[in-house]
């Protein structure tokens, strides 16, 4: 790659480096972790003002900020894992670094941390989401060789070891759904959370759906495994008269939207709603790709729906809990929703043995070997009467 003039040059995915010599003279390549020009000039600046005094490579990573932290693991990131993944960590990252506004990672306290996960807890974020943002965190705090000293004194929250969500019933489900239809900021989460209770549909899945998958007329979807080939490995998923309706209105609203094709999102992704990278500040939709995230909407639904806490993916759970709970085999639910864990089947089939048990009482509305215990009782009876009389009789 050349270089320009400020001896600043570009490296995969536009990201801008320079070169360096080392305390013992070799000649290095630094990655800025921006593609930003002026950013990037600030950052060697930094960087070999603290190499001349002496700063390690170490060293520099702790005077990073959070902000400078993050657009580095972003870059270190990219090249060795999914977008999704580089995307879901882009999420979790922000929440610390904006917490702690400019602050340096050597200067990051224990104290820092209590009063982090104390706020996330008062926003009603669950332990799982705030131990997974600690835990990346941790990971860059590793790297500048200053989690050692912080790892002593933090605790992850405890989490319940269940991977078994909450279930709601039918009739909290219709609040839900009242409560959905009063806001189009909820609209997209609340077909999406539609289809996932009327099919046991995952969210990742739901958000993933492309038009190409629907067969309205057979009323139902086709679930692709990503990197199938071919339709082998296809789960197919029956619709309801629920599932079918939330599946026409996304699809009249993704027509609004101008997905149209068979390739085309089913829920296309928000441009207006993307708070960091080259994206930020665009508007629209983008039908090419998918839905990335609803947490605040339903966050901020559930609420108001007198349902805090509670999950969208505990949206199939309930599937899977009512269709047991009415006599529906577990092999077939598992067929319609794909993967259930060890513990999860053990759960359900916990649910099915009670229905089992009262599937078969209603048999005994009609006894057998009761009214044949009747006869041979009534017989005895009959039997012990006329002894005495025969003995009589003799």
């Amino acid at each position: 790659m050349a270089r320009g003039r400020d001896g600043l040059h570009r490296r995969e995915r536009d990201i801008l480096a320079f070169s360096y010599k080392d305390a013992k003279g070799r000649w290095k390549e630094k990655y800025t972790g921006t593609t930003d020009r002026k950013e990037a000039k600030d950052f060697r600046d930094r960087f070999l003002a603290d190499l001349k005094k002496g700063y390690a490579t170490t060293g520099d990573k702790a005077r990073w900020t959070l902000e400078e932290a993050e657009k580095w693991w972003i870059s270190y990131r990219e090249p060795l894992i999914s977008p999704a993944t580089l995307s879901s960590e882009r999420y979790r990252l922000q929440h610390l670094r904006t917490f702690l506004r400019g602050k340096r990672l050597k200067d990051i306290s224990n104290d820092d941390l209590r009063d982090y996960v104390s706020q996330r807890l008062k926003d009603g974020v669950g332990a799982h989401s705030i131990n997974k943002e600690i835990l990346l965190w941790s990971l860059i705090l590793k790297e500048a060789k200053l989690w050692a000293r912080l790892r002593e004194d933090y605790k992850p929250l405890k989490m319940k070891t269940s991977d078994i969500g909450q279930s709601i019933t039918r009739e909290q489900l219709k609040k839900l759904t009242l409560v959905a239809q009063t806001k189009t900021a909820w609209e997209a989460c609340f077909y999406g959370s539609v289809l996932a209770v009327s099919t046991g549909m995952r969210g990742s899945e739901v958000k993933k759906l492309r038009i190409g998958s629907v067969d309205v007329e057979a009323r139902r979807l086709v679930i692709r495994r990503a990197g199938a080939k071919t339709d082998s490995s296809a789960r197919i998923v029956e619709l309801n008269r629920d599932g079918l309706e939330a599946v026409q209105r996304l699809l009249l609203r993704g027509k609004e939207l101008g997905a149209t094709a068979p390739e085309h999102f089913l829920l296309p992704r928000h441009l207006s709603r993307i708070k960091h990278g080259p994206e930020k500040g665009k508007l629209g939709y983008d039908v090419t790709r998918p839905q990335i995230a609803w947490d605040t909407a339903w966050t901020s639904l559930t609420k108001t729906a007198g349902l805090p806490g509670f999950r969208f993916h505990d949206l199939r759970h309930c599937f899977v809990t009512h269709m047991v709970e009415r006599g529906i085999p577990l092999a077939v639910v598992q067929s319609m929703v794909g993967h259930i864990s060890a513990r999860m089947t053990r759960h359900y089939l916990h649910i099915a043995s009670g229905v089992a048990r009262r599937a078969v009482e209603v048999l005994d509305l009609e006894p057998l070997l009761e009214q044949i215990a009747s006869k041979s009782a009534s017989d005895h009876a009959e039997t012990n009467q006329q002894e005495p009389l025969t003995r009589v009789i003799q």
